[in-house]
């Protein structure tokens, strides 16, 4: 790690513990070229046995909408009643106007620009720097030449959404600011706020995850009315500088002490080795949008899992549903995001079958429950789906080939649109050239191959 990034990090526990944040003595801040800065053990320290605190962060060094709604830092122990709070960070009309995430990321903005005068100030220097784009972009603000390679996948189609409320966001916010003459209003750019998105969105936890009981009852005092405890998301300085495994056993402590949030790992580490996290069963497409990477696909573990979206007219509720497909079935050992999906109760139970094996079962329900007719639905509960080899009653043959035909015309779909994509008219998606198109490139070549391998499965 170059002296300049160490002398950062150095800066950052220390400032950090004199808040009453703790990094356990044998780890240590180190910059892996594959992971950039990661948490590990010291080579000169001893084994670490599971259950051992790694990172505590009090909520008192957290940064988020709380601190504009106090204009400072949030203290379990001494937060005040409404009456006797600050004057929020920015004007009444912005924050009784703005989404509390909106406003986060515009707080996280106005810290950065205050620079050493900042209590954030050497947490945020250890961040990704604003200009350095490279470093911190995530695939909604890639340029278009990398844009073009997740042209036809499912990312590309959340990307959209992402950069329209990003814009809508940004404006109507700025805007307010501008017409209630706040200061320096104009230093609010674009930039700076695609920059809290991605700072956010990348490193940020949900409160009700990483707030104790107490806590979470000194928070709703201070929020205004109608707003939840996870309509914003919380900054965690120290904490948030593990990478990633979703192989890695870990607990988040809220308990020891009510003001704070412990990661305690429940694996095994020797000198030298690196510490992760575990940022929850995130499938391939969900990290490459929050994160920026994605996970390869090893005999042990596979991520790749295409997401099947049921638009909102069709549910009938405000939020689309959304089922997996997986690159391999469902019950194999080595599907743990398909695996750890909740299951509903399955009445028709034929996602058994092996034909639908990579799909999630309620997808399947989904498609029984549209598809399917009275007569059907009452010969299902007389068919055994025991085994691999199972003779399907006549009665509900002509169903499983309506799910299959909806299935197979739905992936048909997909798998035209991933070939046809062109970066110009008339060319071919070009060979990568930097590394965000070759993680492009390979994830659009991990969904081709789970759409194939689940059309195979559907007899295609």
């Amino acid at each position: 790690m170059r002296e300049t990034d160490q002398k950062r990090f150095e800066n950052l526990v220390s400032w950090a513990q004199s808040h009453g944040a703790r990094l356990h003595p044998s780890l240590e801040v180190y910059h892996d070229d594959l992971t950039k800065f990661s948490l590990r053990v010291k080579e000169t320290a001893a084994s670490l046995e599971p259950g051992f605190v790694a990172a505590t962060c009090p909520l008192s060094t957290t940064l988020s909408y709380l601190n504009a709604l106090l204009d400072g830092p949030f203290n379990i122990s001494s937060s005040p009643s409404p009456e006797q709070q600050a004057a929020p960070t920015f004007p009444a009309r912005f924050m009784s106007s703005t989404p509390p995430h909106v406003i986060g990321r515009f707080f996280l903005i106005h810290e950065y620009l205050k620079g050493n005068d900042s209590l954030w100030h050497p947490y945020i220097s250890t961040l990704p720097r604003p200009e350095q784009i490279a470093s911190w972009v995530l695939p909604a603000f890639w340029p278009d030449e990398e844009l073009d390679f997740l042209e036809g996948t499912n990312a590309s189609v959340a990307i959209e959404e992402i950069q329209a409320n990003v814009k809508r966001e940004f404006k109507q916010a700025r805007k307010i600011l501008k017409e209630e003459g706040f200061p320096n209003w104009q230093d609010y750019s674009r930039v700076l706020y695609n920059w809290a998105f991605c700072i956010f969105t990348s490193r940020s936890f949900r409160p009700s995850l990483i707030a104790s009981p107490p806590a979470k009852e000194e928070i709703a005092k201070v929020l205004p009315p109608g707003c939840g405890i996870d309509d914003f998301s919380i900054l965690q300085p120290l904490f948030d500088i593990p990478n990633h495994s979703i192989m890695a056993r870990y607990s988040w402590n809220t308990v020891s002490d009510p003001t704070s949030c412990q990661l305690i790992p429940g694996d095994a580490y020797q000198p030298g080795d690196q510490v992760y996290n575990n940022y929850g069963m995130k499938t391939n497409s969900e990290l490459l949008l929050g994160y920026g990477f994605t996970l390869p696909e090893t005999e042990q573990l596979h991520n790749d899992y295409v997401h099947l979206r049921k638009r909102q007219e069709e549910t009938g509720t405000d939020k689309p549903k959304d089922f997996l497909i997986s690159l391999r079935p469902f019950n194999h050992p080595s599907s743990l995001v398909g695996r750890a999906r909740p299951e509903s109760f399955n009445r028709s139970r034929l996602h058994m079958l092996p034909q639908f094996s990579n799909f999630e079962h309620s997808l399947i329900e989904d498609l029984v429950s549209s598809l399917s007719t009275e007569e059907e639905r009452q010969a299902i509960d007389q068919q055994n789906l025991g085994g691999d080899n199972v003779a399907l009653e006549p009665a509900i043959e002509g169903l499983v080939g309506r799910i299959k035909d909806a299935l197979s015309a739905k992936l048909s779909y997909d798998l035209q649109r991933l070939k046809d994509v062109d970066i110009a008219e008339g060319e071919e998606l070009a060979a990568a050239t930097n590394h965000n198109q070759q993680l492009a490139l390979d994830y659009r070549k991990q969904c081709e191959k789970v759409i194939c391998t689940a059309l195979q499965a559907l007899g295609n």
